[in-house]
């Protein structure tokens, strides 16, 4: 047997949220109570400060600022304690390749590499030079101006 046709559309789910969203405007919060307004109102309020107090705070913060900032700068400009005692010491033990006259002076920019050189380079240098350990390398230090040209060298053992 046939069944009638009906010509309902389906009800979507598109339809029944629409339906939902209409209802949803037309509702109103319940009233509230004064009492609960008033409280609200003062929980969200910031607290005023007096404004003297407001500008006193504000200019201690930029008087602490600055001494900071003044106190930082002397600090970086001042060159580390016993940086010249470290300087004079740390070279003994460099042979020089360069006139000493080119090297960095005062707390000018230079670089200690460390490296390994044939044993052979030590005959090179004026070192005392053993032939049958030719093909050793020894470790050693390099000090090397910024434009990577070697100042000296000094040979660990």
């Amino acid at each position: 047997m046939n069944e009638p046709a009906h010509n309902v559309a389906p009800y979507s789910l598109g339809h029944a949220l629409r339906d939902v969203a209409r209802d949803l405007h037309t509702l109103q919060p319940p009233p509230m109570s004064q009492r609960l307004r008033d409280a609200v109102r003062a929980a969200g309020a910031p607290r005023a400060e007096p404004p003297a107090r407001r500008v006193k705070t504000r200019a201690w913060a930029a008087v602490a600022c600055c001494c900071a900032l003044v106190g930082s700068v002397v600090l970086m400009l001042q060159p580390p304690r016993g940086a010249r005692d470290e300087a004079d010491t740390s070279l003994q033990g460099f042979v020089a390749l360069v006139p000493t006259d080119r090297w960095p002076a005062g707390t000018s920019a230079a670089w200690l590499v460390n490296a390994e050189l044939p044993s052979e380079r030590l005959a090179a240098l004026g070192l005392p030079y053993d032939p049958g350990r030719a093909g050793d390398r020894l470790p050693a230090q390099l000090l090397m101006h910024p434009s990577g040209e070697v100042l000296a060298v000094r040979v660990l053992r």
